[in-house]
């Protein structure tokens, strides 16, 4: 009896272990079938129609060798300015040649020879000649108090010729310099606005010519994925220019200061980018800054609650942010606000009286560049809409 009753014992034993590992073995099997199913209708992760004419135009326009459209880029103010641009390499050296030529009338013809890797790409070395002719460029006037409706239109007409140099002993880092030789000449505006001549009280130097040499210094820490488009990393540089005037009138000093940061969350689907811009300039005794070089409030650059040129005066300072999220690969979306003033002492660029504006924006891009940026901004003069290439910062 005692023998039976053992045997009973381990047989039940036996099958309530068996059980649950047949069980597991069954689910498993099972498991293993829906993937395997799983695995047969996934298709590879390939590329959208959109991203491939994205990829074709990045390759088309770095191409060293090629003809290509160009859309803007002419002068702040020019609206659309189509062109056609030749691009040849020669060894090390890049010759680049094109012109364009806006619908409001705005002429560029410019030209230059780049050597951008030399001594295992730790030089970069560029030479460059640009004519523009600019028809009707605003004036609102000087000051952070300048009306709207206070508006008149120049002409200018500029050529200048020059040469830089940039050291890069790491691919963050660049020191340099340059030197350039321009003329620069106002005259009477075009368009629907009024000539500036009109004004009751034009500004100095109305209507002259200016000989310059100008040379600069400049050094800059940038470890973005790209200067055409990033998610990440950080742009501080600093840049200073000396203007001689060869007829020892206009003859001034101005100094651009700029951080740039981009801070990616949760794998790069949303980002948060800032940006702050000085830009100062100092005269000597009996010199005066001509208007038309006078630093600038306003565009899609440098303000988009407002029109090109729309603040002037001789020190400005610009604040955006950016709140970035990513719908697909090739399109970002952005909230953004950008405040900012202009003073004609540097010790009034205060964050009091500040022109602030809200707005959201569009971008279609590829992995280095950015060739189409739609932002609507809302100021206090109203809404501004800004269609154009690049980004903001």
């Amino acid at each position: 009896m005692k023998s039976s009753a053992t045997v009973s014992t381990v047989v039940f034993a036996v099958l309530l272990t068996a059980t649950p590992t047949a069980a597991q073995d069954s689910r498993a099997a099972e498991l293993a079938a829906q993937q395997a199913d799983k695995s047969r209708q996934l298709a590879p992760n390939s590329a959208t129609g959109a991203e491939k004419a994205l990829e074709w135009l990045e390759g088309h326009i770095n191409d060293p060798n090629t003809v290509y459209l160009t859309f803007g880029g002419l002068h702040p103010s020019g609206g659309f300015a189509p062109g056609v641009a030749v691009r040849r390499a020669f060894g090390q050296a890049r010759l680049n040649v094109g012109g364009a030529y806006s619908l409001r009338g705005y002429k560029l013809a410019q030209t230059s020879l780049n050597f951008p890797e030399l001594a295992g790409n730790t030089l970069d070395i560029e030479m460059r000649v640009r004519w523009t002719d600019a028809t009707q460029v605003p004036f609102y006037g000087v000051g952070n108090d300048s009306g709207r409706d206070a508006r008149v239109n120049y002409g200018l007409r500029a050529l200048d010729a020059g040469a830089s140099l940039a050291f890069k002993p790491v691919s963050w880092y660049r020191i340099g310099g340059g030197i350039a030789l321009g003329r620069i000449e106002d005259r009477g505006g075009t368009g629907t606005r009024p000539s500036i001549e009109t004004l009751a009280s034009p500004p100095p130097a109305l209507f002259s010519e200016a000989r310059y040499t100008q040379t600069t210094a400049f050094t800059a820490i940038d470890w973005r994925e790209s200067r055409g488009y990033t998610r990440r990393g950080g742009l501080y540089s600093v840049a200073v220019d000396d203007f001689k005037d060869a007829n020892d009138q206009f003859s001034f000093r101005r100094v651009d200061a700029e951080i740039q940061q981009f801070l990616p969350l949760l794998k790069e689907h949303w980002v948060l980018a800032f940006r702050g811009l000085v830009r100062t300039t100092d005269v000597d005794t009996q010199q005066v800054v001509p208007y038309y070089l006078l630093p600038t409030l306003g565009g899609a650059r440098m303000h988009r609650g407002y029109s090109d040129f729309r603040f002037q005066d001789r020190h400005v300072m610009l604040l955006s942010g950016e709140y970035r999220w990513l719908p697909s690969r090739v399109l970002d979306m952005a909230l953004f606000v950008d405040t900012g003033k202009v003073a004609h002492e540097r010790r009034d660029l205060d964050f009091n009286n500040l022109k602030t504006a809200y707005g959201i924006g569009m971008r279609i891009h590829g992995p280095t560049f950015t060739p189409l940026r739609l932002d609507v901004a809302l100021g206090s003069e109203g809404i501004r809409v800004h269609l154009t290439g690049g980004l903001a910062f």
